[in-house]
């Protein structure tokens, strides 16, 4: 851990740094006095003749062992706090900034690593933290204190602490070293299982259709046979610090216990100082071996919190500043793709020169076979990415200049992936805010026909759905997210693959619904299912990642290029 890094966390103490300051405090006091307590014990013990100074002494040390008693548990609570403040305060920036991050990003990073990241991550930094701060304040005091006293009592025997001290230090410090790599490693290959396990249980059923829970299984062995081995390797390393540094201040013990009955011998020190140095001896290290003690939790806090600001230090979208007044939503938009290039890898262009405009109110689809690059039109539209050169345009104003929340706010998009919050059915056609009213809800229902289905569930708009619910088909789910789509009423439809997994009854509903939603508004629909997009108003052909042929279904199947091919596959098949 770095002074930076350090630095960096206690940056998100925010609420808890009045806590943090008592903390030292109270730390600082305890540690003072359980040092206070061997002092007079040896002075007890120099005055066992004298009864009058010995009770004194005897309730000056009942006196501390209460009061640091009493420290010990108030710093306990308030470590509590100021460590899952810490926690709280992590899990809220990496959640925050799992919405902040590019889109490339997330496209490149499995769900269970970023899950891994915001839980047990941040959940396995705070509870490092606590015990870190447990041990922090109090053993420093203690090290300071204790140190201070001995040399006031006899310098030339705590000299032997201070000069062996440093190879106590440097023993434990080679072995974090190797530990923090183990660890480190630990951490990575932990997100990769929270990853496979999430995806074998998000896609129980494809598993037990293709047959594969053994080979499943077999993978799960595999990356939890890593584990084990990086995880002995870690542990090992980590526990071997303790026993190691308490061998060393053995020694270091031993070297006093010597030095002083020689000292004693020769009536340089009485009985009670040396019992008091021999105490402090075993108390100047003890910071060193509680420490130590809980290496291999530290150890393992520390690379997740490495983990967790590498993720907090990924590139995000930089901040925009919206307009101050939206125009009317109602208004019409047309859209226009000028000269267009992009690729996902450098190198390796997906859309090459894409060009045509979209008019207002219009109806547009986009068709081409699978990988041609459709998609990656509607991720540049709604700016997920931004073209490699070229520009996107809405009523002439490039989108660059358009800030996303606003952008998007004209936009409504149904995509052929179906994700339900798990909420209620009335919370989930009102996702997209508090603006879209109970009533425009209800209408978007009925017009998609939800409403048919909705009012057989037993509690209706007030039952509580989610994606993983087997008495709502993938139809109905289907529906539904184009429910929340409408309901919000946008200026801009998108639709892609939107009637996927609808039947035909079903589509031929949807599509008078979609008619009757977008007349004079402008939309743009992708679907390898041609028949819904024969009555659009114009229709553009991608190709290889370029443009290979624009107009109505009738003027491109008159023309007998690649459409028409596309077409006669179609039908034919």
């Amino acid at each position: 851990m770095s002074i930076k890094t350090v630095k960096r966390l206690f940056a998100y103490l925010k609420g808890a740094l009045p806590l943090a300051v008592l903390s030292v405090v109270f730390g600082t006091l305890f540690g003072a006095a359980t040092v206070a307590v061997p002092f007079f014990a040896g002075k007890a013990i120099d005055n066992l003749g004298n009864i009058d100074v010995l009770v004194r002494y005897l309730l000056i040390i009942i006196g501390l062992l209460v009061l640091a008693a009493v420290l010990q548990f108030v710093l306990i609570r308030m470590n509590n706090r100021i460590s899952y403040s810490i926690g709280l305060n992590l899990r809220n920036a990496t959640y925050k900034k799992m919405h902040r991050v590019k889109m490339s990003y997330i496209d490149k990073t499995s769900a269970g690593k970023l899950q891994s990241f915001i839980i047990s991550d941040v959940e396995t930094v705070s509870d490092g933290m606590l015990l870190f701060l447990n041990q922090f304040a109090s053993g420093l005091a203690t090290i300071i204190i204790t140190l201070v006293v001995m040399f006031l009592v006899n310098w030339k025997i705590s000299l032997i602490v201070v000069v062996f001290t440093p190879v106590s230090i440097a023993v434990s410090y080679l072995i974090a070293k190797g530990a923090y790599k183990s660890f480190a490693k630990q951490a990575e290959i932990r997100g990769r299982q929270t990853s496979f396990v999430g995806e074998s249980v998000n896609n129980f059923r494809e598993c037990k259709v293709y047959n594969v829970t053994g080979s499943r299984i077999a993978g799960f062995d595999e990356i939890n046979g890593e584990y084990r081995k990086t995880s002995t390797k870690a542990t090992f390393l980590s526990s071997i610090s303790n026993p190691s540094s308490r061998f060393v201040n053995a020694l270091i013990y031993a070297g006093v216990v010597f030095t002083g009955c020689f000292a004693g011998i020769g009536g340089t020190i009485t009985v009670g100082a040396l019992t008091t140095l021999l105490a402090y001896a075993n108390q100047f290290m003890k910071p060193f071996n509680d420490l130590s003690a809980v290496y291999t939790e530290l150890s393992d806090s520390f690379a997740c919190l490495a983990r967790v600001f590498e993720f907090l230090d990924s590139p995000e979208i930089p901040e925009e500043t919206a307009s101050s007044e939206l125009p009317d939503k109602n208004r019409q938009f047309d859209i226009e793709f000028k000269n267009v290039c992009f690729s996902y890898v450098e190198g390796r262009p997906v859309l090459k020169d894409i060009s045509f405009k979209v008019e207002k109110g219009e109806s547009f689809a986009i068709a081409g076979p699978t990988g041609c690059g459709k998609t990656t039109l509607i991720n540049l539209l709604m700016r997920y990415y931004e073209p490699d050169s070229g520009d996107i345009l809405i009523n002439g104003k490039s989108i660059k200049d358009i800030p996303r929340t606003e952008l998007r706010h004209y936009i409504g998009m149904v995509t052929q992936d179906t994700w339900l919050s798990d909420d209620t059915v009335m919370d989930n056609i009102r996702f997209s805010g508090e603006h879209v009213t109970e009533e425009q809800a209800y209408d978007a229902c009925r017009k998609t026909g939800c409403d048919s289905f909705i009012r057989k569930l037993p509690n209706r708009y007030n039952e509580l759905i989610d994606n993983e619910r087997d008495d709502i088909s993938a139809g109905q789910k289907q529906l539904l997210t184009i429910a929340r789509a409408m309901a919000s009423d946008p200026s801009i439809m998108i639709l892609d693959e939107a009637t996927s997994s609808v039947d035909v009854v079903t589509e031929v509903r949807i599509q008078k619904a979609v008619r009757e939603l977008l007349n004079g508004r402008t939309s743009i629909i992708i679907a390898h299912r041609l028949s819904t997009i024969t009555n659009c108003d114009k229709i553009v052909v991608i190709d290889g990642g370029c443009v290979s042929e624009i107009g109505s279904h009738e003027e491109l199947i008159a023309n007998g290029g690649f459409y028409s091919r596309l077409y006669a596959s179609y039908i034919s098949g």
